[in-house]
């Protein structure tokens, strides 16, 4: 199987390399990127914006364990440079003896009582000077060396703590853009929900007419109330605006004998004139 699929592999490749030439991988690395990327237009924001939190989340057990290097490194340079400190005070006091010495052997005397109360000869002084003199070059030479020691961690160690520095500024960073990429993202999705929501314009139209007819109606019956009153009279309200009913007979016999006297003076009118 494995056999079929090499010779496979390479008769495709031979098959491109003839059809296309020295272009085969241009075009082959231009073809895996557009599918790469496709695929991941394939893949949701979310799912996305949630793949990078959780890569961001990986960045903090590295801090911590950098920060726990940094405090182990910064436990040995104390005591590193403890330590030189007191090669330095015993350096000063092994250099005052030698001092102490030599002036004794510079005097010139036979014999140099010490502190225990006994009494050394002059070449034994110089012995034990000599001996002193080289555990003190010794010595000196071995807190140069661990004085570059701790220099150089010292400088180490400060690095160190920049990169730390700069990984947390960065972390903080990353985590704001995170968080501001995730409030665009409810946003867009917010605006998307609000543009396919399909209102039915019909039933609105329905709703609309039925309330315009509603309105018609209650304006033609306020339009009655305003109006009765001057077709059908005013209710009474006192005793003074209730007027008796007239002779409709009389009222008749009034209005048409006006008339009647008013066409005699006419013709008598005519005949003086």
């Amino acid at each position: 199987m494995f056999k079929k699929l090499t010779l496979g592999t390479l008769g495709l490749l031979l098959v491109g390399g003839l059809l296309f030439g020295s272009n085969l991988f241009p075009y082959a690395q231009t073809a895996y990127d557009n599918v790469r990327t496709a695929a991941q237009d394939q893949v949701s924001v979310d799912f996305q914006l949630d793949a990078a939190k959780n890569q961001l989340n990986k960045i903090g057990p590295e801090i911590k364990a950098m920060v726990h290097k940094i405090a182990k490194e910064q436990v040995q340079i104390d005591r590193l440079a403890a330590d030189l400190d007191q090669q330095s005070k015993r350096l000063e006091a092994s250099y005052d003896e030698m001092m102490t010495l030599r002036s004794h052997v510079e005097s010139g005397e036979k014999f140099y009582v010490a502190t225990n109360g006994k009494a050394y000869s002059s070449s034994r002084v110089e012995e034990d000077l000599r001996h002193r003199f080289k555990l003190y070059q010794t010595a000196e030479k071995t807190k140069e060396k661990q004085t570059q020691i701790l220099t150089l961690r010292e400088d180490a160690i400060g690095s160190a703590i920049a990169k730390l520095d700069e990984a947390k500024s960065q972390q903080r960073e990353l985590e704001v853009q995170i968080e501001h990429l995730t409030a665009r993202n409810r946003m867009n999705e917010v605006i998307g929900t609000a543009s396919n929501i399909n209102i039915d314009n019909s039933q609105l139209a329905k709703a609309r007419e039925m309330l315009d007819s509603l309105d018609a109606r209650i304006s033609a019956d306020e339009e009655v109330l305003n109006i009765a009153p001057k077709y059908y009279g005013q209710i009474p309200v006192s005793a003074d605006s209730i007027t008796a009913d007239s002779d409709i007979l009389s009222d008749m016999d009034a209005y048409f004998s006006k008339d009647s006297n008013s066409d005699d003076v006419d013709e008598d009118d005519l005949v003086l004139n």
